[in-house]
């Protein structure tokens, strides 16, 4: 083999390289599989391999939006004002039962009040008065989806703190298994802060 002309197309180059300068240019021309780096059909960037695996990534991922889409959709239409108490939008029928249990036992509450803690803001579900200067924090958590749990854990850590840090402040949560049962889950709950009553209705 001449090592003065080039393999590819018969055309001088010189002897340190292995192919001409054209053919070199060409050579960089060529579309490879950006994952394994080898030669593909023009107009493509992945070998059939790959190709095939980003389709199937592609599907897992359409999946997972299709099922956080619909867990949206669904947290939208059970907790997104369809219920009412005294004109005032509940975000669901959970925390509309909530009021009708507080009502009943004659509990000042407010619904969703803007609260500034560390800075930011915050709007606990409920805020109860027991009228002796002290603020009962109800959280009600009714999903339990990964997202869902962080901005649990964030609200909760959040409502700890402001408690620890201010001793007129109680924190309690609900969850869907005590709506089923307010008087005796959600009162023995309010019975470990200054809200205590002998018997709730």
């Amino acid at each position: 083999m001449n090592a003065n002309i080039c393999p590819k197309c018969g055309n001088p180059k010189k002897p340190w390289f292995d192919i001409c300068f054209n053919c070199n240019e060409k050579e960089k021309q060529k579309p490879i599989c950006e994952v394994c780096g080898i030669e593909v059909q023009e107009g493509h960037n992945l070998c059939k391999i790959h190709w095939i695996e980003k389709q199937e990534e592609k599907n897992n991922l359409k999946k997972i939006e299709y099922v956080k889409g619909k867990k949206q959709e669904e947290f939208k239409e059970k907790f997104e004002g369809k219920y009412y108490y005294n004109s005032q939008k509940m975000k669901s029928k959970s925390e509309l039962l909530i009021c009708y249990f507080l009502s009943a036992n004659q509990v000042q509450f407010a619904y969703e009040p803007a609260m500034t803690i560390n800075g930011k803001e915050i709007r606990p579900d409920f805020v109860l008065d027991d009228g002796r200067g002290n603020s009962i924090i109800i959280e009600h958590f009714g999903l339990d989806d990964e997202e869902y749990k962080k901005k649990k854990k964030t609200k909760t850590e959040a409502y700890k703190e402001l408690c620890k840090n201010d001793s007129q402040f109680y924190f309690v949560d609900t969850t869907e298994e005590d709506i089923y049962n307010l008087k005796d889950k959600l009162g023995k709950k309010l019975n470990t802060t200054p809200l205590k009553k002998v018997m709730w209705k």
